[in-house]
């Protein structure tokens, strides 16, 4: 018999969840899906173990590292990926480094959709520029010229039963919000159902403010029952729990360096009782433990205050492997879960990672999907 519950969660043998406003009808109760267990300086959630399903033949575009890649690997989805394109030459490396043998179709604009294999998942983190209003009709948007275009160019020929596209938080307010809306229309018009949210990293066990857009579009009528939204993680560890205990000595800032740094940004003292992360942006420590957006290391925003060492002042820039597990990636001296081709800089593989996806709310996210639907 089918029980109507309210949405909420029931920490027992299932889990349900959801906002109060709503009902949701289960046909029987739902394995846990969350557990926190803290380990390899990840707070990994119990997912459902997926991989005995029919596979997933998905389609990588915008592919940066291979965010989608890692997500659906950490997932537990059993997945093939039959194509990527990116143009990013350090991210192509990054990728291929990680994945062998998988095909770049290169630039999505000159990709002809009629030679690619079929896939059931297209995914992309699109750039979004401004769309054009074109007609008589005065605020008629035009996607034509942009990169979305191809999304649709390539789901509308392809017709994969599933899409999952993310952006910034930006792109679905204020005097973008227009443009929200056209792309949400056009996946409409070509036969799909949507549905999105915004999802931020510290909702999910990792201690980063990164609030991101996620769309998902599906080819086939939603479930009474599904729900879009991942149960959130109560966030349990601070941004010290993520860094390097053994730090290259180069990532610190000289003492005349930091006495600059004081001058310009009127701070007395850099003194903290534990590793903080300090807003180089807007020039104030963030209290609360955890770490402000990962962007590539030219914006130049981030900085780690540790607390003193004798008296001398410790200040300094994230390592490579704290750009990533902050990403959502294992990365410790017994285990990376990314690796790093040769010869590559700080500031390549740094910008990878900033421009990325976070590869744990991915895991996330596809299988809390995938768990609804498969």
């Amino acid at each position: 018999m089918k029980e109507e519950i309210e949405r909420e969660i029931i920490l027992d043998d299932d889990i349900r969840y959801s906002n109060e406003s709503e009902l949701m009808i289960l046909e029987e109760p739902q394995i846990v899906l969350f557990e926190e267990e803290y380990k390899n300086n990840i707070i990994e959630p119990k997912l459902v173990d997926l991989t005995k399903k029919s596979k997933l033949r998905v389609f990588e575009t915008f592919a940066g590292y291979g965010g989608a890649s890692f997500g659906l690997k950490k997932g537990k989805i059993n997945y093939e990926v039959i194509g990527y394109s990116e143009i990013d030459k350090n991210a192509i490396e990054l990728f291929e480094y990680n994945f062998q043998n998988i095909k770049n179709y290169g630039d999505i604009t000159k990709i002809d959709e009629n030679n690619l294999p079929d896939f059931d998942l297209f995914t992309g983190g699109f750039p979004c520029q401004p769309f054009s209003t074109v007609g008589k009709r005065e605020g008629e948007l035009d996607i034509r010229g942009t990169l979305f275009q191809d999304i649709i160019r390539i789901c509308q020929k392809k017709e994969p039963k599933y899409i999952l596209l993310e952006n910034v938080k930006g792109l679905s307010v204020g005097k973008l919000k227009p443009t929200f809306h056209k792309i949400l229309s056009e996946l409409k018009n070509i036969g799909y159902n949507v549905r999105y949210n915004i999802l931020n990293s510290k909702n999910y066990g990792i201690p980063q403010n990164r609030e991101r857009l996620w769309i998902f579009a599906y080819k086939g009528e939603f479930p009474t029952d599904f729900i879009f939204e991942p149960p959130k993680i109560d966030l349990t560890c601070r941004i010290k729990d993520f860094l390097d205990k053994d730090v290259e000595p180069d990532l610190y800032r000289s003492k005349s360096q930091i006495e600059r740094i004081k001058e310009l940004h009127n701070v007395s003292e850099f003194d903290v009782e534990e590793p903080l992360c300090y807003d180089y942006y807007n020039r104030k420590l963030k209290t609360d433990g955890i770490c402000m957006t990962i962007t590539p290391p030219e914006h130049n925003v981030i900085r780690i205050v540790e607390p003193q060492k004798n008296g001398i002042e410790q200040f300094r820039k994230l390592s490579l492997d704290e750009h990533y597990r902050l990403m959502g990636f294992k990365m410790n001296d017994d285990y990376k879960e990314i690796k790093f081709p040769p010869n590559q800089t700080y500031s390549k593989m740094g910008k990878c990672a900033g421009n990325g996806w976070d590869v744990n709310i991915v895991s996330i996210l596809l299988n809390h999907i995938f768990k609804q639907l498969l």
